[in-house]
């Protein structure tokens, strides 16, 4: 079967777009999902002409995203025969100074939001005999890249859950697939994170977005369970580090990961709308400061910094445009 219609999520901003473009030149009907209803107007005009291209505003840190998003997907495209979960938010800050809801808004935007949807989606696509569901994942874990905790947690399980899933639905037409990523130069938040606070790092060990959009159209013809897109023997690199966790830590001090990432650390929490709070000293906080609220007055955690999916809400100024309700519900415009 030829796939017709496809769900991006994240599909505003970093690596979104490339997929986006490379989907809609296999002749795919897409419904772009990201924050930011400015940027997926502009990309869904790009795009639109021989396919059709919608989109949908809606935040995936939201409990209820999951549905709103499928229920766009029923009302602009009617069946789903794809669903790339690109979105993701990652706070690059120390662990202890995160709150509990920015951990639970981390997880909820890149763990249980993909599942979800993917759930709602998989009962059409095994009636039909046919699914893709491409997760995009990272090495974070596997490399124990300094500060990512909250988002290599929330990646890994996502990789899991592509295992399994890929495994149990093997006879029936639907697959998924674990697209484990290493840095990505030019469009990836790596490259969000050094344009924001000046930092300079190589990228010699990146990989292209152009190579991103093309293991997504490969994970789509050859589904297999995980991919590995990273510089280099990618899978035997991804094995040795599993194999010797160690590996990983000395190759982030070797390379000035550990360095690099305590500066973005600081920039981070430097920024914080209000300080976090820092009981315990630590080697980057020799002097705890005192603890203060960690959040608004308001009761709403800050928005993490950084994410694949673009803020904003509402309608869109483009034709198959729509917009989450203050209810939950998917609303056309």
């Amino acid at each position: 079967m030829e796939p017709r219609n496809a769900i991006v999520t994240g599909a505003s901003h970093g690596i979104g777009p490339y997929i986006a473009r490379a989907l809609a030149a296999r002749q795919m009907n897409m419904l772009l999902v990201a924050r930011s209803g400015a940027e997926l107007a502009r990309l869904a005009a790009e795009l639109g002409g021989a396919v059709k291209v919608s989109a949908a505003a809606i935040d995936l840190g939201g409990p209820q995203a999951a549905r709103q998003v499928a229920d766009a997907a029923a009302a602009e495209l009617g069946s789903v025969d794809v669903l790339v979960n690109n979105a993701a938010t990652e706070p690059q800050t120390r662990f202890h100074v995160l709150t509990p809801p920015e951990i639970e808004h981390v997880l909820q935007v890149d763990l249980i939001s993909p599942l979800l949807l993917a759930r709602l989606l998989l009962p059409g696509m095994l009636e039909r005999g046919y699914g893709r569901i491409v997760n995009v994942s990272s090495l974070a874990g596997h490399t124990s890249f300094p500060h990512t905790e909250a988002y290599a947690a929330a990646k890994d399980g996502l990789t899991a859950f592509s295992r399994v899933l890929h495994s149990d639905y093997r006879r029936t037409g639907v697959s998924a697939t674990s697209l484990i990523l290493g840095p990505v130069k030019d469009a990836g938040v790596s490259a969000r994170t050094l344009a924001e606070t000046g930092l300079t790092a190589s990228t010699a060990f990146s990989v292209s977005p152009h190579k991103v959009a093309a293991a997504t159209v490969r994970a789509i013809d050859k589904p297999k369970p995980e991919m590995v897109v990273s510089v280099g023997p990618a899978r035997v690199l991804k094995a040795l580090m599993d194999y010797f966790p160690r590996l990983g830590p000395r190759l982030n001090r070797l390379s000035g990961a550990d360095k690099l990432m305590t500066a973005v650390a600081d920039h981070r929490e430097a920024a914080r709308t209000t300080p976090a709070r820092l009981t315990t000293p630590s080697p980057y906080n020799p002097v705890a400061p005192s603890a203060r609220r960690p959040w608004p007055a308001s009761g709403e955690p800050p928005q993490p910094a950084e994410s694949r999916s673009a803020r904003g809400s509402g309608g869109l100024g483009v034709p198959g445009r729509a917009r989450a309700g203050n209810d939950g519900t998917y609303r056309p415009a």
